[in-house]
């Protein structure tokens, strides 16, 4: 028995205190829906109906069933209305600003030929509160993804890997040593303090907007801290640092996510696509 159907019955009955009315509103035939109500009453094993007046009336069983029926009805209509929602809105991915587009373009292939309606958002604007992943920045030690750092310099003069400290300006050179906000902002402090150790002061490590630090690397008059994908595409030389110096992010997750992410090959494919977003290795630690 669709114990659901016949709910629902009842309590359109308990609603119209007439069946030929409930049948009616309900948009089925009278005997069919008397049929139900008599269902449910052998189903339950009470009465419902007083049917000995001349118009219908709660027994007090029906009376004691009418409030739970109708909250166990307008659960399941929540529930239907939930899941139909879900279907209808976008799949938000929050990522942020500076990713490598590639990796985010083939995300959105991806998705899209599972079926799944993707909506890409950025930190540089607002990110809905929708958004059912979010990569944010982190301390690395709580990071999904680590971003390995290192420097870039003007096109053509790349090297292998460099120390920190032999990014300090020499004595009577102009050259800067620039870090964008996003790193140099770590509440954790972590690119300062490796700096510090490196014998690099604030004053010399200095925070520059993306656009101009990338200018002053182009123009050779800086070295970037930065990462591989950011270097690339702005066509600077990059090479990594000796010491690991990363940048961390984690995936925030709101569920329920659609049934290809929720687990399998689909969901560690996409995971690992943001993870090349935002410079991460393959392995996902740097």
């Amino acid at each position: 028995m669709d114990l659901l159907l016949h709910l629902r019955g009842f309590a359109a009955v308990a609603d119209e205190m007439s069946v030929s009315e409930a049948a009616l509103e309900l948009g089925v035939d009278q005997p069919l829906l008397s049929r139900r109500l008599r269902a449910l009453e052998r189903e339950l094993g009470v009465e419902l109906l007083d049917r000995t007046r001349r118009q219908i009336a709660l027994t007090p069983a029906g009376t004691a069933l009418l409030p739970r029926a109708r909250h166990l009805l307008d659960q399941a209509d929540h529930l239907l209305r939930s899941i139909r929602r879900h279907d209808r809105e976008s799949f938000v991915v929050a990522v942020p600003s500076g990713g490598d587009p590639a990796p985010l373009a083939r995300l959105v292939a991806l998705l899209e030929a599972e079926g799944v309606d993707v909506r890409l958002a950025s930190d540089s604007d607002e990110i809905p509160e929708s958004a059912a992943w979010t990569v944010e920045a982190c301390d690395p030690d709580a990071a999904t993804w680590l971003t390995p750092l290192g420097a870039a310099t003007a096109p053509g003069t790349a090297s292998g890997p460099v120390s920190l400290s032999s990014l300090r300006p020499r004595r009577g050179e102009r050259t800067q040593l620039l870090a964008l906000p996003r790193d140099l902002d770590d509440p954790a402090g972590r690119l300062r303090r490796l700096a510090d150790r490196a014998g690099i002061g604030p004053a010399t490590l200095r925070r520059a907007p993306h656009q101009l630090a990338v200018a002053e690397t182009m123009a050779g008059r800086a070295s970037l801290v930065c990462a591989q994908h950011e270097a690339v595409t702005y066509g600077l030389s990059w090479s990594p640092f000796v010491d690991q110096v990363p940048r961390g992010h984690r995936l925030v997750e709101q569920p329920p996510p659609p049934g290809p992410l929720a687990a399998g090959p689909v969901r560690e494919q996409a995971l690992a696509l943001l993870g090349a977003c935002v410079g991460a290795p393959e392995d996902g630690r740097g």
